[in-house]
């Protein structure tokens, strides 16, 4: 079970570790914020151990796992009077919602710069080339990845007929079962380590899909069944989900693969846009 106290209880129970789980906790204790966004694997490489010792380790500390590791580490080490994600601000020491405004303005414009220097443009056009040629597009995401596989069919189904996302996921994991050639799948996970985003991969790759991972991680087990790896996200611990930078990085991306599609299709996405516009504005007063 996740605690706020971690280093307390690693100093409590360090006696008590094995020798490689000894390794791990000295490493920890040394440079707890650094350890916020590595996985399980590179713990494992900076301890010189096994990933097994590693989970070991969590559980010789009574926590369930890495994440609740994570989770403890993160509310072991966040400060007090902090909102807790890195690239937010202490709203405290505001002096008003004007100023507030300035602070989150250029948490923007900052990660919109971070952004752009991560992106694949390669990899970008070669996710346009698949999604100008295939059968349908399914866009795919769970959490705050979720709602942007969402924003990204809003967008899409402005210009293009045969765009899908369903925000069940169990309905996900049912749509992978039946894409098969000429279809293709784009999944967004900022962590690369999402159960069932990494399963929906497997099985759209299985089944002939062409798949496109959209994450920040790109050592993630996905990449195995990737035909486009898109840099994309954030690092986040476990305390700063959804945060601006991810947000606004998936936003960004989404944006430029529209752009890039609805240049691609010139006057035909025009027309589509017009169509799509025209009912649109028949339902407003």
């Amino acid at each position: 079970m996740a605690t706020s106290n971690l280093m307390n209880e690693i100093t409590a129970t360090y006696s008590k570790m094995t020798k490689a789980e000894k390794k791990v906790a000295d490493v920890v204790l040394s440079n707890p914020q650094d350890l916020l966004h590595v996985t399980i694997n590179d713990l494992a490489k900076l301890c010189n151990v096994g990933e097994t010792s590693v989970f070991r380790f969590c559980r010789t500390l009574s926590l369930k796992g890495y994440q609740d590791f994570k989770l403890s580490l993160a509310l072991s080490t966040s400060a007090p009077d902090s909102t807790h994600s890195k690239d937010t601000i202490n709203i405290l020491d505001s002096s008003g919602s004007e100023d507030t405004s300035k602070k989150i303005l250029q948490i923007y414009q900052k990660a919109i710069d971070c952004a752009f220097r991560s992106f694949n443009f390669g990899a970008i056009s070669k996710t346009v080339d698949y999604i100008l040629s295939s059968n349908s597009i399914h866009f795919f995401g769970f959490g705050g990845s979720g709602t942007t596989a969402n924003e990204a069919k809003n967008k899409f189904l402005k210009i293009m007929p045969n765009i899908i996302y369903n925000s069940d996921s169990h309905v996900q994991l049912t749509q992978a079962a039946l894409l098969g050639e000429g279809d293709l799948a784009i999944i967004f996970s900022n962590s690369g380590i999402t159960k069932d985003c990494i399963e929906i991969s497997r099985i759209c790759h299985a089944n002939g899909a062409h798949v496109v991972f959209a994450t920040m991680f790109l050592k993630t087990p996905a990449s195995a069944y990737s035909d486009v790896l898109l840099p994309c996200g954030a690092n986040e611990g476990p305390m700063e989900g959804g945060s601006i930078s991810n947000k606004t990085s998936q936003l960004f991306l989404i944006d430029i693969l529209y752009a890039e599609v609805y240049r691609r299709l010139g006057k035909k996405a025009l027309e589509n846009k017009k169509k799509t516009s025209q009912v649109i504005t028949e339902k407003m007063m």
